[in-house]
């Protein structure tokens, strides 16, 4: 028998980091206020700012999720979403959609796009190139490497929580798919001759309108 319930899981992680958390950005934020701007560690102490204020925007959206089985519907514009990913990959983004939105918690849209960068850079790509295509009402997120590929016969299997190529934790890919489909999107995922391409489809947002 389970000690915790894993519906509930969520929520007491949730709730357990949510303190340390505080803390530890109230400590940051403290300590930032004592350098100046021009000290050499300024830059740092920033990042880490930024950081611990992405985890918490993370708790917040997967905790919503647990309890509503649905993502934030903020306006997000999708060539800002591609070029901040690609500026903290060192990815390359070949084409856009401009003026293409689509509604969702950004937080976890980075975090998923996130996922596919680094598990690029994992199966030892030297070039990764994000794109975007919009047709009808979707719009499509690629993520293609010249990585080491995934055999056909495994491609099926690569979101299953738990599977993972390399001995990791299997949960980075699960993560993606989640996300995928609690934004009323899908995820799919293509062998190349050389390397991969992952596909994160979603529903694109209608001029003018402010939620999906």
């Amino acid at each position: 028998m389970s000690l915790v319930a894993p519906e509930r899981l969520p929520g007491l992680i949730g709730h357990e980091l949510r303190n340390p958390l505080a803390a530890a950005t109230t400590g940051a934020l403290l300590l930032r206020d004592m350098v100046d701007a021009d000290d050499p560690r300024a830059p740092i102490l920033d990042g880490v700012l930024r950081d611990l204020d992405r985890v918490s925007g993370l708790i917040d959206g997967w905790l919503q999720t647990a309890r509503t089985q649905r993502s934030r519907r903020d306006p997000i514009e999708v060539d800002t979403l591609l070029t901040v990913a690609a500026a903290r990959h060192g990815a390359e983004v070949v084409c856009g959609a401009p003026g293409a939105r689509i509604a969702g918690d950004r937080c976890l849209l980075e975090r998923a796009l996130d996922n596919l960068l680094e598990n690029a850079r994992q199966a030892g790509a030297r070039r990764i190139r994000l794109a975007a295509q919009t047709l009808g009402p979707e719009v499509t997120l690629h993520v293609e490497d010249d990585g080491c590929g995934i055999p056909a016969g495994q491609a099926p299997h690569v979101f299953t929580a738990g599977w993972s190529g390399r001995g990791g934790t299997g949960l980075g890919l699960h993560a993606v798919e989640v996300t995928a489909r609690v934004h009323g999107g899908r995820v799919a995922c293509v062998p190349l001759a050389h390397g991969t391409r992952f596909s994160l489809t979603l529903p694109r947002l209608a001029a003018g309108a402010t939620q999906a």
